[in-house]
Parts: C-alpha cells; sequence; structure tokens
C-alpha cells in the first residue's frame, strides 16, 4: 500500500510537471509569433538620440565655462516630476543640471509615488531664468486647475507638505513659492 501511494503521487507529480512544462512552451510560442513592438527599431537613430541628449547636457557646462553663471531653479520632491519639468525645459532649449537624483533612488519614501528623501535640486543659467519661469509657471497653473475641479478641500498646511515632499532638507531663500505637487520656485538671483 504504501508503495502504491508513492509511485501515485510521483506519477501525478510528473504529470504537473510535464503540463507546466508544455504550457510554458506553448506560452513562449505563441509570444515568439505575436509582433512584440521594439522601441529602438533602428539602432543608428537610437544611438543618435543619445548623443543628443548627452550634448545637451554638456552644453550647460560648456555655458559655464565660458562665464555664464547658475543657480538653483527649483527643489522638488519628486523624482517623477523633476524629470517631466527637465523634459519640458528641455523641450524649450533650457539646460538643466539636477543634485539628489541619484540619493533618492536609494532612499525614497514611497517608490510608487517617487516621493523623495531629500529634496531634488534643479539648476539653470540665470540667463535662461525668466522663460524657465514662465514655463514652469505654466505647467503649475494648468495641475492647479485640475487639482481645484479633483477636490473643494484646501492645501495641506505648509509644515505638512514640507514633510510629505522632502523639503524639510533644504533651507530656501526668501521669496521662494511654494508650488502643487513639492514644487518650489527659488527667487532669481540678481
Amino acid at each position: 500500500m504504501l508503495f502504491f501511494s508513492i509511485a501515485a503521487y510521483t506519477a501525478f507529480g510528473i504529470f504537473c510537471i510535464y503540463c507546466i512544462v508544455s504550457g510554458v512552451k506553448k506560452l513562449n510560442e505563441k509570444k515568439a509569433e505575436q509582433e512584440s513592438p521594439d522601441y529602438y527599431v533602428d539602432e543608428k537613430e537610437h544611438d543618435e538620440a543619445m548623443k543628443a541628449a548627452e550634448a545637451f547636457e554638456k552644453g550647460y557646462f560648456e555655458r559655464i565655462r565660458n562665464g555664464e553663471q547658475s543657480q538653483q531653479f527649483l527643489s522638488v520632491g519628486s523624482m517623477m516630476i523633476c524629470s517631466l519639468l527637465r523634459s519640458l525645459l528641455a523641450a524649450e532649449g533650457i539646460p538643466t543640471y539636477i543634485q539628489n537624483e541619484h540619493v533618492n533612488s536609494m532612499y525614497s519614501l514611497n517608490s510608487l509615488s517617487g516621493n523623495s528623501a531629500f529634496s531634488i535640486k534643479v539648476f539653470i543659467l540665470i540667463a535662461d531664468y525668466d522663460r524657465a519661469y514662465e514655463i514652469i509657471s505654466d505647467y503649475i497653473s494648468a495641475h492647479e486647475k485640475v487639482d481645484e475641479e479633483k477636490t473643494s478641500m484646501k492645501s495641506p498646511k505648509t509644515v505638512a507638505k514640507a514633510v510629505l515632499s522632502g523639503m524639510f532638507f533644504v533651507n530656501l531663500p526668501e521669496g521662494a513659492e511654494e508650488k502643487v505637487h513639492g514644487i518650489m520656485i527659488l527667487p532669481k538671483i540678481n
């Protein structure tokens, strides 16, 4: 009887393994048959885009080496929002430099929302400040309207926003403007 039980369980186990392996094999075959999207179909185009991005970032430092002054423009509490704001500025030809992006990937308060343990500092050239301020203000205005439509609640107190967005690690200068989504716009240096 014991031998029969062992044989039955062994046969059942082998049958289960066979079913799993054949099922995975069929899924892999179906997946191979389907045309999967390849986001980098043209490797040459991808390489050119990467070189353009590197050249754009180098432009910030080249302009500083040529005597232009830079300043901290934003203090942002979310890695995702920071990336979005940088892309808006890049689309307008405004080079940026950031600090605390990589340290935040290790110390994120909430990896799903992207809240940062340290505020992300976004630097721009002073010559680009007015145009950058206009771009970011337009973005913020659009999102303030959306937030007002979504809820009638007032925004949390400044201290609560600071704790949620990671701004408590930075001494902000007089005249800094606190905005939605943990964005802080610093005043222009004259």
